[in-house]
């Protein structure tokens, strides 16, 4: 993975089925299809019903390389190249 992000190969790292490998683990460990996404809605902690969405903190666009060079420097070098 550190390859390919490395040599900028965006297929690598974008590729579809890597969102679902959790989910596809869990079906393969259960038997079931769709068994992944039913736990996951029936987890629910104690005493958490109807709380609300988490706070994911201050947004930016991530899609403005300087901004991400100042936000996330090791991570835009590797993704983005050196700066200009």
């Amino acid at each position: 993975m550190l390859e390919a992000a490395s040599a900028h190969r965006d297929e690598a790292l974008f590729y579809e089925d890597r969102n679902y490998v959790a989910s596809n683990a869990f079906e393969s460990l259960t038997g079931g299809p769709g068994a992944f996404y039913e736990a996951w809605i029936g987890y629910q902690p104690a005493g958490e019903a109807g709380h609300a969405e988490a706070d994911m903190g201050e947004g930016f666009d991530i899609d403005d390389a300087e901004e991400m060079r100042r936000r996330l420097p090791r991570l835009a070098r590797l993704c983005l190249g050196p700066s200009a």
